[in-house]
């Protein structure tokens, strides 16, 4: 018997969740008509895209800097060249955090490295979670919508299945999950979660207008 065919997910979509090599190049380098269209009043997006990577480093001395680690495990820097060198994002840094940037762009460096410049606040988030993570929750929320059962984030029985010790109502994202789960990691899983449905909850094959964090 053939195996069903597992759900599309979210956010391992490759156009518009894109690793670094994936993303088009900055439009005074070269246009990429895969990402954009030729208009009446110039070029603008065709879809909407979202660099999705995990922080390894990070440095704050002229300008907020990150390595991060995208999902082919490939190492970049994403530069803050915002008005305030990124100083804003500052306290939310922490390394294994997962940093999503609205359409980035490949950038070189004066510094001979490549990676993503940022210039607007708007577009890039820090997502208190793992990139593992995100993309597991991304996993899961497919696997719910096709209508898989849900199950404990702990010992693995569907919902409704009764457990062998004692269980806590997630406020975040409503999981019947044991009480040590929360400790082992539940809290982090709640932020993937909220995460993904940010991602979710908008269109993300049509451009009508710039999406914004």
């Amino acid at each position: 018997m053939p195996k069903s065919k597992k759900p599309q997910s979210l956010l391992r979509n490759s156009f518009n969740f894109p690793t670094f090599s994936g993303l088009p190049d900055e439009p005074e380098n070269e246009i990429d008509l895969d990402y954009y269209d030729d208009g009446p009043f110039g070029f603008k997006p065709s879809q909407h895209w979202c660099f999705l990577g995990e922080i390894v480093d990070s440095t704050c001395l002229v300008r907020v800097l990150l390595r991060v680690k995208d999902k082919d495990g490939h190492i970049i820097t994403v530069g803050l060249y915002t008005d305030d060198r990124g100083q804003a994002l500052a306290p939310q840094i922490k390394k294994g955090y997962t940093v999503a940037v609205l359409y980035g762009e490949q950038h070189d460096f004066l510094d001979m490295t490549v990676g993503i410049r940022v210039e607007d606040m708007s577009n890039i988030k820090i997502i208190p979670c793992s990139l593992e993570q995100l993309l597991k929750a991304s996993d899961d929320m497919a696997a719910l919508r096709k209508g898989q059962a849900r199950r404990c984030g702990s010992c693995g029985k569907e919902e409704n299945a009764s457990c062998n010790t004692h269980l806590r109502l997630c406020s975040r994202c409503r999981h019947t999950i044991l009480w040590r789960a929360w400790a082992d990691g539940h809290k982090s899983d709640c932020n993937a979660l909220v995460g993904v449905r940010w991602f979710a909850a908008r269109n993300w094959r049509t451009f009508h207008d710039w999406f914004s964090f």
